[in-house]
This record gives C-alpha cells, sequence and structure tokens, in this order.
C-alpha cells in the first residue's frame, strides 16, 4: 500500500511545480539524478536541469531501469560520492 503513496500526489505535485515554474522559481539545493547506462542515461538530469540550479549526473554502468539490484557498488558510489560533497 505505502510504495503506491507516492502515485497519488502526482496531481498535486503537478499543480506545485506550475505555481513554482510560473514564478521563474527553481530549487536550489544540490540534486543528484542517476540512470542506467542502458535505460534512462542522462534523461533524468537533463530535465531535472529545467527546474534546479544545482544538479549532478550520474550513470550507472551496466545497468537498466532497476540500478541497484544490477549495480549496486557503482550506485552507492555515486550515491555516497554526491552526498559526501
Amino acid at each position: 500500500h505505502d510504495a503506491f503513496e507516492q502515485f497519488k500526489a502526482f496531481d498535486q505535485d503537478a499543480i506545485d511545480d506550475q505555481a513554482m515554474l510560473a514564478t521563474g522559481g527553481k530549487l536550489t539545493m544540490p540534486v543528484l539524478a542517476v540512470g542506467g547506462e542502458k535505460s534512462a542515461g542522462t534523461t533524468q538530469a537533463d530535465i531535472l536541469r529545467l527546474v534546479a540550479t544545482d544538479v549532478t549526473g550520474g550513470i550507472v554502468p551496466n545497468s537498466g531501469h532497476w540500478i541497484m539490484e544490477e549495480n549496486p557498488d557503482a550506485t552507492v558510489k555515486l550515491i555516497t560520492g554526491f552526498l559526501a560533497r
């Protein structure tokens, strides 16, 4: 049940995002956008740069959509490196 609660927030997220973008606002906190080499790649970082000013992109090698399951070592390295900065 709880795993799907995030999807219930999509409509409100869209409203909130439109209000923020209408005022020219962008997220200013550091954002990590990670994609799998064989899946999203840099797409998440490219998209998030539209709404955030400090985006770090990362690609998990030898991974598709399920990055943590497919290459946990590389995923953890990207995340811990981002958090350490």
